[in-house]
């Protein structure tokens, strides 16, 4: 392999693997019987509420975002729980996925236009990566999607336009007139530029080499507005992504700005407890927090994502 087929290849590891695993290790008592697990909390409030006065308040919104830590089976259970709720409640919301690349958009819309499309169709129209992707935590929001008739949106920017991205900045890409409408042309406030930064090389087990933050920080605002921009063409819709990209200080979030910070966009996250942080605030910062309910779950089984993870230099 050449230096720069290994550079790249390294890139869209690190572009694929932006925060799915939690790097802290759950220590201690077992999670299930931790004080947060199993329940749901207003950080705008600074109170618990109940799955149903949740699902009460997403029907309310334009964009419900609703994240996930990729691997756990828990919170894709929950997630597709609101969103039957939602469909109960008589609401017919547009689905964008991140995990289909908007290049595949027509494909996915043809297997839609079909008389009787299914999930299996549809997860070959939009090619999805088998490898980066579980694809029996997301068949079942497919299906639901699917009986109701509501549409499903590639939402993601493909992994070789986010290399680009990266390597040679979102205009070459996007092109300056797309950059402008995104916001991308506005660097992110200092606060949430250093979160942002400090999530990524977080993700990654503090070894990131610092050289390459800059690019995979403009490779993930370029996802992030790409994935607002699909909203943006919907109403009412949902967002399926991972907490990542769902957080209001520099997610997607950031790039709906024009909407009020109320009602009108609603955020889940959907948090891995750990022994060490007992209390709500040890998750989400006060006055400014990162998601407008949380759903604490226990940590899903994995081994330690940072044991075997090495970079090398180019």
């Amino acid at each position: 392999m050449t230096p720069n087929a290994r550079c790249r290849a390294l890139l869209c590891l690190l572009m694929t693997a932006f925060a799915p695993h939690p790097v802290m290790m759950q220590t201690g008592p077992d999670a299930a019987a931790h004080p947060l697990s199993g329940r749901i909390w207003d950080s705008r409030a600074q109170d618990w509420v109940s799955t149903t006065e949740l699902e009460r308040r997403l029907a309310r919104a334009r964009y419900v975002l609703l994240g996930e830590v990729h691997d756990n089976a828990g919170h894709h259970r929950l997630r597709h729980g609101l969103l039957a709720a939602l469909v109960r409640d008589g609401r017919r919301p547009a689905i964008a996925m991140e995990q289909f690349d908007r290049d595949h958009q027509p494909a996915l819309q043809r297997v839609q236009n079909e008389p009787a499309p299914t999930p299996e169709l549809l997860k070959t129209a939009g090619r999805i990566d088998a490898q980066g992707w579980n694809w029996s935590y997301y068949e079942p929001i497919v299906r639901l999607a699917l009986d109701h008739r509501l549409p499903i949106f590639a939402a993601n920017l493909s992994r070789a336009d986010a290399f680009r991205v990266s390597s040679e900045g979102a205009a070459a890409v996007l092109g300056a007139a797309a950059v402008s409408a995104l916001q991308l042309d506005k660097p992110l406030p200092d606060a949430a530029r250093l979160k942002l930064e400090q999530v990524i090389d977080d993700g990654h087990c503090g070894q990131a080499p610092r050289n390459i933050l800059p690019g995979m920080v403009a490779a993930q605002r370029a996802r992030d507005a790409i994935m607002a921009q699909t909203l943006q063409t919907h109403d009412p819709a949902v967002l399926i992504a991972g907490n990542g990209h769902v957080r209001r200080d520099f997610g997607v979030p950031h790039y709906l700005a024009r909407y009020p910070q109320g009602d009108d966009v609603l955020v889940v996250g959907f948090l891995e407890v750990d022994a060490a942080r007992q209390a709500p605030t040890d998750y989400v910062t006060a006055g400014a927090p990162e998601y407008d309910y949380v759903a604490f779950t226990p940590r899903a089984p994995r081994p330690d994502p940072c044991k075997e993870l090495r970079f090398k230099p180019r």
